[in-house]
């Protein structure tokens, strides 16, 4: 499962800027930010929004990686793994069992015998912005999406 890393960080790594460049692109069609209709400016706003949405996933991802690499690292003071070390991980460390990855919502997580799993390593800010931004993204494209629809339609009925 931990594999899957090592195709979400390096897509995550050039995703953003392509976003941001699609919103460049909007833009300069649009012949600049003044003169943008508001389906450039949705569109554009949409693929920022997805673009730092993304970046910040990626952050996220980064301290996964570097958790995991930390907790396949084995050799003298691995057990328990380093990441699980938290602040009061002398009274669980029998009870560190292992861990696992989950991606939505991005978290590494220390699995425990008996006392539970608790996540760590990635900061507690990346999954609300990926998600907000995420959402921000959707409905900036879906209101382009109708807003050109509609436009559309009152350009064929005048017809």
């Amino acid at each position: 499962m931990a594999y899957f890393l090592l195709l979400l960080v390096p897509a995550g790594l050039i995703l953003p800027f392509v976003f941001a460049g699609r919103a460049l692109g909007v833009t300069a069609r649009a012949g600049g930010l003044r003169r943008a209709d508001s389906h450039a400016w949705l569109r554009a706003a949409g693929f920022v929004q997805a673009a730092i949405a993304l970046g910040v996933y990626t952050w996220g991802l980064l301290h996964v990686s570097g958790a995991v690499m930390s907790a396949e690292d084995g050799g003298t003071d691995s057990v328990p793994i380093r990441p699980c070390r938290t602040q009061g991980w002398e009274q669980r460390a029998e009870s560190i069992s292992g861990y696992r990855v989950e991606y939505v919502p991005l978290r590494f997580v220390c699995e425990t015998d008996d006392v539970g799993d608790y996540p760590v390593s990635v900061p507690g800010y990346v999954n609300p912005v990926f998600f907000f931004l995420g959402l921000g993204a959707a409905v900036c494209f879906t209101v382009a999406a109708v807003d050109s629809d509609s436009s559309r339609e009152q350009d064929d009925t005048r017809t």
